[in-house]
């Protein structure tokens, strides 16, 4: 039998919850797919405590152990961008990664790449990378410019300064170095298992990649977003972390490293990019790249109906 004082003694408080783990927006950033400007909104939302980091090398890449160590040594940090990151993203007891990642319609992905790599123009339309050294500070001057620009001088880039653009698509789909750039990019980056390479199969059309895996994966992006409908598609990203007591909001201004404001539907700039190209170059164009163009519509389709992994 309980005595009077022990009934009437206070209860011991409730432990406190054990916290969650840490949480992590992992900025998966595909070359040409709006990153900057993500990278931007990070640095809006938390200055220091967003992180960029690449390998000294194009072609390295950083695995899923390589960027776990990463994570555990910067505990400060609440958003991690890279290049060279791949998916799928690590997992851990200390954290919970929210990948970031980025897709865009196939064809104005590759329209960017090319007028990227071709760099400034000058007003006939000659890239100043192509001008012989007299020409260069008159045209130089009339773009504004005090100094020449880096130009890219990979095989893609001189590629790229020497042809028009039927002419660049044209020579990187004979050329087997090159066709990674015009024929479903997107889903090479998607389609690679834990820590392995992707599979891979060329044909005479382009490079076909094992699209069910790409498929997965994509379904594992919490973060998920279309080039084309930034500001509406990164809206929804505060909502989804909010739950996990992260804030994040858009900046007044999110476009940043843009070749190229547009106008009108994804569909319009779509036909303005094919309509140079000769027939059969275009329709082996749309073959080359029907994964991407499966990847994209299968995006599309997880955002409409806010998909949480």
């Amino acid at each position: 039998m309980w005595t009077r004082s022990q009934q009437n003694r206070p209860a011991a408080p409730a432990p406190a919850p054990e916290p969650g783990p840490r949480p992590v927006i992992v900025h998966y950033h595909l070359y040409k797919n709006a990153g900057t400007s993500f990278d931007h909104v990070l640095r809006h939302n938390f200055g220091a405590q967003h992180e960029c980091f690449d390998g000294p090398y194009p072609f390295f890449t950083i695995d899923q152990e390589q960027l776990d160590r990463i994570i555990m040594r910067r505990p400060e940090v609440v958003a991690f961008s890279s290049h060279q990151v791949v998916l799928p993203q690590p997992s851990s007891l200390e954290y919970r990664v929210f990948a970031a990642l980025f897709l865009r319609n196939p064809f104005l992905r590759i329209a960017s790449i090319y007028r990227f790599k071709r760099g400034p123009e000058r007003g006939d339309g000659v890239p100043l990378g192509a001008l012989p050294p007299g020409e260069l500070p008159a045209a130089l001057a009339d773009c504004g410019l005090a100094e020449p620009p880096p130009f890219d001088m990979t095989s893609t880039g001189i590629a790229a300064r020497q042809h028009d653009f039927a002419g660049w698509v044209a020579h990187c789909l004979a050329t087997p170095a090159e066709t990674v750039h015009v024929s479903n990019a997107q889903t090479r980056f998607l389609a690679a298992p834990f820590r392995s390479r992707p599979l891979l199969r060329r044909s005479g059309t382009g490079i076909d990649y094992d699209l069910a895996t790409a498929l997965r994966m994509l379904a594992g992006v919490e973060l998920l977003s279309r080039a084309e409908r930034f500001e509406s598609d990164v809206g929804r990203f505060g909502a989804i972390l909010a739950e996990h007591g992260v804030a994040l909001t858009l900046p007044a201004q999110t476009r940043h490293n843009v070749t190229r404001q547009h106008a009108g539907s994804t569909d319009a700039q779509v036909a303005a990019v094919l309509a140079p190209l000769p027939q059969a170059l275009r329709d082996r164009l749309v073959r080359a790249n029907a994964q991407d163009l499966a990847l994209y519509d299968r995006a599309s389709a997880l955002i409409s109906r806010d998909h949480r992994p």
